[in-house]
């Protein structure tokens, strides 16, 4: 009787955990099937999102692809290539207003340099750019795009490296640039913390990381994770650093790292040949006399092609061929553009 009752509470239970695994099955099957349907939704509008794109404004069809294509700064170019070229490139601070040409150049003498003779860069070097504006410093260390930052197992989404007990290295932008160049937009705008890590991996070539769930004695900790808190991740780059703060508002240890290179606003006639190559881009035909007087309400680049752009975009509109001094007055003053100060000629 005792072992009836035995058998039978036994078969009782096998029938519970078996409908308790196969509801398990079958409640993880659904998910994975609302997984798929989510998933396959989600894909086919990211597709329809890439295949309807805008076109490029114009500001960034008339940036500067090559040497040929840039307008002024002739010496600071020059010295970028200095300082660039040759076997032992040098890490690099530029001066200068907005909109002058800064990121263009770097770009464009990043590109001359990998093809001379004795430069170290290969040619498929990288040029990683970042703006300093946006890499706020967060002091838990969950998020660093400059320096790269650790994910421990805690974190959501850890994976199975999380379910191991692996903390795992996500690369910054100073890892993403070695054996290249790292542009660092407003690099006035670091904080102090920031700064003082950057000049630290200048000096060392690596980034170090440090994490409570990290031991050598661990034997989960794969090889490459291992070897990266042990040797820290490499990052051997040139610095080329760009802002419009005043030299004495970046800190002096930086300074001395790095040769400092000096771009000079635009002048009118810059400014003129600039607003030339937008209106070709535009297939509008403007008088010599308009564009000059365009110019003379510029102060730079941008500001130089927004106005041509705007111009071309009101003709259109009003299905007109020409413009007149009407025209661009309107644009100029819908726009609040002022006249600038080395621009005495007018209509």
């Amino acid at each position: 009787m005792f072992t009836t009752l035995m058998n039978i509470t036994q078969f009782f239970f096998t029938v519970v955990i078996g409908l308790y695994f196969l509801l398990q099955l079958v409640g993880q099957k659904s998910d994975d099937s609302a997984i798929a349907r989510d998933s396959k939704q989600e894909l086919e509008r990211l597709h329809f999102m890439r295949r309807h794109t805008l076109t490029k404004p114009l500001t960034e069809q008339t940036r500067p692809a090559q040497l040929s294509d840039m307008i002024g700064q002739e010496d600071g170019i020059k010295a970028l290539m200095i300082a660039l070229g040759g076997k032992n490139p040098q890490h690099v601070l530029i001066y200068g207003p907005p909109g002058v040409g800064k990121t263009a150049a770097a770009r464009v003498v990043m590109e001359y340099v990998k093809t001379t003779p004795d430069t170290p860069f290969s040619k498929d070097a990288p040029f990683i750019e970042l703006d300093a504006t946006t890499t706020h410093y967060d002091e838990r260390g969950i998020a660093d795009p400059l320096m790269g930052s650790v994910h421990d197992p805690i974190y959501q989404g850890a994976g199975a490296y999380g379910s191991a007990g692996v903390p795992q290295i996500k690369e910054g932008a100073v890892s993403k640039a070695h054996g290249g160049v790292l542009f660092l937009d407003e690099i006035g705008e670091l904080s102090s913390v920031q700064m003082n890590r950057l000049l630290k991996v200048l000096e060392d070539g690596r980034v170090m990381y440090e994490s409570a769930y990290y031991t050598k004695s661990n034997r989960n900790i794969p090889r490459h994770v291992r070897d990266v808190f042990e040797n820290g991740m490499p990052a051997d780059f040139r610095l080329i650093g760009a802002t419009t703060r005043k030299p004495s508002e970046i800190p002096e240890a930086l300074r001395s790292r790095c040769v400092e290179i000096y771009f000079d606003a635009l002048t009118l006639p810059q400014r003129e040949e600039i607003i030339k190559g937008a209106v070709g881009k535009l297939d509008v035909s403007v008088a010599d006399e308009l564009i000059k007087y365009m110019a003379s309400f510029t102060v730079n680049g941008r500001d130089s092609v927004k106005i041509a752009q705007m111009l071309a975009s009101k003709l259109k509109l009003e299905h007109k061929s020409t413009p007149d001094i009407w025209d661009v007055d309107w644009v100029l003053e819908s726009c609040r553009y002022k006249k600038k100060s080395d621009s005495k000629e007018g209509l």
